[in-house]
């Protein structure tokens, strides 16, 4: 490789190698990095480290953060309800390794999903998230203030958590280690960051290669178990566990992007009429995301 800027963003080391290379205009909107964009094995270039194994996407999008600031996705909220399954069954993941916690941070927050769930049981929860659209969400439907922006943040200067949750956060950043030294500055000594990102050696995307669920054009950095242990060891963490992350999906939702795989699509308006049916949550565990339990 000629160009010195290709350098992995772990190691950076500059033994890496074409991964996936498409003809993709790297000037997004923020319609590209929607939640349920369902455009599956569009991405940008992507290349890997032979040496620790990160897939990354190069060149990138100078304006990834104002993408997700303006990012807006109804879709998204017609899916909350199995949704928040997801979020319970980490929670109770979280709690069950961490019994005395009392304060919550969810980075990546959305609509506020885990932050309503951690209150109902009693925590001091706070959320961040970027796009302006989601926080208002948060408020109209939870009536939860989430705070917009990134981290780092003014408005957490000086707080400390006992669980700090980043879902599906990770591989929509370009500065994964310095993500993660963040969030180990947020934690208290005792406390517990849960990170859960797409596996991308897992059985289903070595399977599937391309048209990978998780291959899209929001998704700019991917992990497998080897690299997040690298990455966490590299931030000054300590990996307590891997486990597979698992999915609540309306029926309907799901049967959709089914029909990318399979030629089942003309079932989809009638599924969409059954508001029992089309709403149904179906539990997924597909073990191709995985969720690091990690202290410091």
């Amino acid at each position: 490789m000629t160009d010195t800027k290709l350098k992995c963003w772990l190691c950076d080391g500059s033994n890496v190698s074409v991964f996936m290379n498409q003809e993709i205009d790297k000037n997004l909107k923020s319609t590209d990095v929607r939640i349920t964009d369902d455009r599956y094995g569009k991405t940008l270039p992507l290349y890997k480290c032979n040496d620790c194994s990160f897939v990354f996407a190069y060149p990138l999008p100078e304006n990834i953060i104002e993408l997700y600031e303006n990012l807006e996705d109804e879709s998204y909220i017609d899916s909350l309800k199995p949704r928040i399954k997801e979020m319970q069954h980490l929670l109770k993941a979280a709690l069950k390794q961490k019994p005395d916690a009392k304060t919550v941070l969810d980075v990546g927050a959305g609509v506020g999903l885990m932050v309503n769930e951690a209150q109902k049981r009693g925590l001091d929860a706070t959320g961040v998230e970027p796009s302006k659209w989601l926080v208002q969400k948060a408020k109209d439907l939870f009536s939860i203030n989430i705070i917009e922006g990134i981290v780092p943040n003014d408005e957490l200067k000086n707080k400390k958590f006992d669980i700090i949750f980043a879902v599906d956060v990770i591989e929509h950043l370009s500065n994964p280690l310095e993500f993660l030294e963040t969030l180990k500055n947020y934690l208290n000594d005792s406390g517990l960051l849960i990170i859960a990102t797409p596996d991308c050696n897992s059985v289903l995307a070595k399977k599937l290669k391309e048209k990978w669920w998780h291959f899209r054009l929001a998704h700019i950095g991917y992990f497998n178990q080897k690299s997040l242990a690298y990455a966490i060891k590299k931030s000054g963490l300590k990996l307590i566990r891997f486990t597979r992350q698992v999915w609540y999906l309306p029926f309907g939702y799901l049967y959709k992007r089914l029909s990318n795989y399979l030629p089942i699509g003309f079932l989809n308006k009638q599924i969409g009429k059954i508001d029992s049916l089309n709403n149904f949550p179906v539990r997924l565990n597909l073990r191709d995301s995985m969720v690091a339990f990690i202290q410091k």
